[in-house]
């Protein structure tokens, strides 16, 4: 590998071929000749060495000094991107299948995280798969507690569907914190759309406790 701008390039590419693969009709003959370019390519990729996430993360000096379990929170103003993890599911740029979606610092406690996604998300037809909502609310809680400073687990998720989260329509979820005691961090979510809140969320998260000599103690 040479750069992650490599990487994230390739990882946008097979973004636009996923959606286009789910999300659009061509003759039989076409999808087996697209087929057998694929698993060419596939094969290319197979043929290198073999990625760690973990080894990915500790190339990102903040990825790398928060796993260490250091106090690092993040050095932002209200409005800016947060980077939550750009190897993940939800927003990551670079990986192959996210989501898509962006973080931004809305206060000292919260997060707002926007986007569109994809019909190739869907569970019923013409809504967004419920275990889809409830991995990116989940996302969104870490990346608060990532902006914090804070490298916590989840432990509990409840989610609560009040309604049909929309595809292909902007969509916005947050999260904020409701209580800390010691290690325990509970933290709220919602996500929303143009009819509306469609989900509420709690998630209960256990800070890590192995931190290294020097680090600050947990707040």
């Amino acid at each position: 590998m040479s750069t992650w701008d490599a990487v994230a390039e390739a990882a946008k590419a097979a973004r636009r071929l996923n959606q286009a693969i789910s999300g659009r009709h061509l003759p039989d003959e076409a999808l087996k000749e697209i087929a057998e370019d694929i698993e060419s390519l596939a094969a290319r990729f197979e043929s290198g060495d073999e990625r760690n996430k973990l080894d990915d993360m500790l190339t990102r000096p903040h990825l790398a000094a928060i796993y260490a379990g250091q106090y690092t929170p993040l050095e932002l103003e209200v409005g800016d991107e947060i980077e939550f993890d750009p190897f993940s599911i939800a927003g990551g740029d670079l990986h192959p299948a996210s989501i898509g979606l962006s973080f931004v610092k809305e206060s000292d406690e919260s997060v707002v995280c926007t986007g569109t996604i994809d019909p190739m998300f869907a569970g019923p037809p013409e809504r967004v798969h419920g275990g889809v909502q409830a991995l990116i609310i989940d996302e969104v809680m870490g990346a608060l507690n990532r902006m914090r400073g804070r490298q916590a687990y989840t432990a509990y998720l409840k989610v609560d569907y009040i309604g049909p989260a929309p595809l292909a329509a902007p969509a916005k979820f947050r999260a904020w914190v409701h209580n800390i005691e010691g290690r325990k961090i509970t933290l709220r979510g919602s996500g929303d759309g143009p009819d509306g809140c469609f989900m509420e969320a709690e998630g209960l998260f256990i800070q890590r406790q192995d931190l290294p000599e020097g680090s600050a103690p947990t707040p």
